[in-house]
């Protein structure tokens, strides 16, 4: 009975996480761009401990764990904005950008604006890779779907050719680690990186003036959540089984 303790103690510790990552979710199905977590069970009984001369076969515990936390990165409808710096991927292709800490990191998040210095870089503040540089007094500012930043720049007639977006492909998207809303720096998981222009290998076209929305479903997550709190009381419930069989033992008389 006291393993019963432990492996429902381990069930209500991974539905709690389970609870958690759903309301992540929720919190966020209006935020553009943003991918959805999901989660997966491991059993326990399963993870050998670190063999041992004392123990060379020992188990690591009963129950189950959260084994691994996934992104999913289909993606989400798309919302005209009619903002000229609101750009969509409509493809598999990831934003570079130049995170908070100096280094090169990823994002989905396509609302820019122009910084102090006027570079392009997300809502977040992060400036995008390409260094596309805005210069004052710019107006009618096009982004075209293979990536090309064209804007009247004063005193001139015609469109002038600003820069270029990049956009970066992965083989296995789903093994980035997320860092912050909308950012995600790549790992040995996330597999091969390929950069390449909008519209080529897959990485898709850009489309200015829209807004790419969270993939989140507010009704499978609803489900998802009622699930999980179900089976996080049905722990709790074993627990306080396994309590009063544990008392009625402790008072056998013989």
């Amino acid at each position: 009975m006291i393993d019963a303790l432990y492996i429902a103690e381990s069930g209500m510790n991974s539905q709690q996480k389970m609870i958690e990552v759903i309301s992540n979710n929720i919190a966020n199905v209006s935020t553009p761009g943003f991918k959805k977590s999901g989660a997966t069970f491991a059993d326990v009984v399963y993870q050998p401990l670190q063999h041992t001369e004392s123990n060379p076969a020992e188990i690591q515990g009963k129950g189950v764990s959260i084994g691994q936390l996934t992104l999913d990165f289909r993606s989400g409808d798309l919302k005209q904005s009619g903002n000229p710096l609101d750009i969509a991927i409509n493809g598999n292709g990831f934003i570079p950008i130049i995170s908070s800490q100096g280094v090169e990191a990823y994002s989905r998040g396509g609302r820019l604006v122009v910084d102090s210095q006027g570079y392009l870089a997300t809502q977040q503040g992060h400036r995008l890779a390409s260094n596309v540089q805005i210069p004052p007094e710019t107006s009618d500012m096009t982004i075209t779907a293979s990536g090309v930043v064209l804007a009247r720049v004063q005193g001139s007639e015609e469109l002038i050719e600003l820069g270029k977006l990049e956009l970066v492909t992965f083989s296995n998207s789903s093994g980035l680690r997320q860092t912050a809303a909308n950012v995600y720096q790549a790992t040995t998981e996330a597999g091969e990186r390929s950069y390449t222009m909008p519209g080529e290998s897959g990485a898709g076209q850009l489309i200015q003036g829209f807004v790419e929305m969270s993939n989140v479903s507010m009704n499978e997550e609803m489900v998802n959540l009622m699930l999980a709190q179900r089976s996080y009381q049905l722990n709790a419930r074993l627990v306080q089984v396994s309590d009063q069989i544990l008392d009625t033992i402790n008072n056998i008389r013989r």
